[in-house]
């Protein structure tokens, strides 16, 4: 996508997302499994070169052995933070971001036995170092274990995961 390829200001474009064979640690289950889903790339109105990544949303199923706590789905969800997702391009080198991208995660566990809503204890951090500015197409690979938590009760963690490679891609 070249620069005059990118949404006008204030007006977005969507991409297709992917993270696979991502190993969740599920209420102390191990399982691994295959996100899909989109976003939405914006350009933003204060800063020509900026780009805004919102409304990410991952969806996995799970793996059914026909328990009450097998099966279902697990949904990721960017929250509607104002200050999530900003990228900037690097000055010296425009293709690449200047940051890394750093938003703000829920889960939503949907399983036979009911459904749970998580949060991310901390803001999520991916590196931007395989990502093309000002696109944002390419690979963000997370940089630290995420712990997805009760939302009233930061020591109960639903889920946890180690490692985690987002693919985007234009739709």
């Amino acid at each position: 996508m070249a620069h005059a390829d990118l949404p006008q200001p204030g007006t977005g474009s969507k991409l297709t997302c992917r993270a696979s064979d991502v190993e969740i640690t599920l209420r102390s289950k191990p399982v691994v499994v295959d996100f899909t889903g989109t976003c939405v790339l914006t350009a933003e109105t204060d800063s020509p070169d900026a780009v805004r990544l919102t409304g990410l949303r991952l969806v996995a199923n799970l793996p059914d052995a026909g328990g009450p706590e097998d099966g279902g789905t697990v949904t990721l969800e960017q929250d509607d933070v104002e200050a999530d997702g900003v990228l900037r391009p690097l000055r010296d080198s425009p293709s690449r971001f200047a940051n890394d991208l750093v938003i703000t995660l829920g889960a939503t566990v949907d399983q036979p036995d009911g459904v749970v809503r998580a949060v991310a204890g901390n803001a999520v951090e991916f590196s931007t170092a395989g990502a093309s500015s000002p696109s944002a197409t390419g690979h963000y690979e997370l940089l630290e274990p995420v712990d997805l938590v009760l939302p009233d009760n930061s020591e109960v963690t639903i889920a946890h995961i180690d490692s985690l490679v987002l693919q985007l891609d234009s739709a």
